[in-house]
């Protein structure tokens, strides 16, 4: 008889636990970095940081599209504001969730107009009832050797945010490349200050392989801001541009020319390039790279 009581103790003590497991809220969902929507509720997602599921939206005002407002809201109130003035007004916005190995989420939001005024790119982060700014992208570039540049996440790997990076840099005209930022000791720190340039950069005349036509003679350094002469390519010779080297905001490039030779030719600013050229549309130093838009 006492068994038996044991047993059926036994056997009501797994049927209760059988029903928490099927009835219990779910998990809060963990990704490497996901996609947000525009004037939506999304509840799957914890970006307070408190193992918790929260309630977030990204709402925007605006006519015509353009946005004048976009709010960042937060179990149902307003984390982060941003207004924007008749000549910064936005045309398209890019909200991230990132949520690195460690547990710790962040929020990646761009906000970028159809001219040279890119409102903002920064990374986020909750804290005391706010989301804070732990890394601005747009610092990183300069529109001294851009004309404008635009930022993604491109992928999350364990602690490191890898953002696709691209614009129109004086030098080459449109380009993509990446750059990843590591959290460490409590903040994110740029892994390498070279990257590959993305390949098909170029999009028109030069076959999609980063190679470009030269139509101005320029020198190559050895290294990366150095002093130390490399060679000086010829006009009507096709170089390609593998990387790009940014230091104190200042962008480098990788040169290979037709016979192997590698040199690093350094960024040229706005003010050059409009003594150089006549229009907009018109190339610098190579025949493929324009600067429009």
């Amino acid at each position: 008889m006492e068994k038996r009581k044991v047993f059926g103790a036994w056997k009501w003590f797994l049927l209760i636990m059988l029903a928490v497991c099927m009835f219990q809220v779910k998990p809060v969902k963990a990704a490497g970095f996901t996609r947000l929507g525009l004037n939506r509720t999304y509840t799957a997602y914890d970006v307070t940081g408190d193992g918790r599921r929260d309630r977030i939206r990204i709402a925007t005002t605006g006519r015509g599209g353009y946005f004048n407002r976009v709010r960042v809201i937060i179990n149902g109130k307003n984390r982060l504001v941003k207004n924007f003035s008749s000549f910064q007004q936005p045309t398209a916005v890019r909200f991230r969730i990132c949520t690195l190995s460690n547990r710790k989420p962040f929020l990646f939001m761009e906000c970028m107009g159809d001219s040279i005024n890119e409102s903002s790119a920064c990374l986020y982060q909750y804290s005391g009832g706010r989301l804070k700014t732990v890394l601005n992208l747009r610092n990183m570039l300069s529109r001294k050797y851009f004309y404008k540049y635009y930022f993604d996440v491109k992928k999350v790997s364990g602690n490191t945010i890898t953002f696709l990076a691209g614009g129109l840099a004086y030098n080459t005209g449109a380009i993509d490349f990446d750059m990843s930022y590591a959290y460490r000791g409590g903040r994110f720190v740029r892994t390498s200050t070279t990257t590959r340039l993305a390949e098909r950069n170029i999009r028109w005349a030069s076959g999609k392989t980063n190679n470009y036509t030269v139509v101005k003679r320029f020198q190559t350094y050895k290294k990366a801001g150095s002093k130390v002469k490399s060679f000086a390519p010829q006009i009507g010779e096709r170089v390609k541009i593998t990387h790009i080297c940014i230091r104190n905001k200042v962008p480098y490039f990788r040169i290979v020319d037709s016979r192997g030779r590698t040199g690093w030719m350094n960024g040229i600013n706005a003010a050059y390039y409009s003594r150089v050229v006549k229009h907009p549309r018109y190339y610098c130093y190579f025949r493929e790279a324009t600067i429009v838009g």
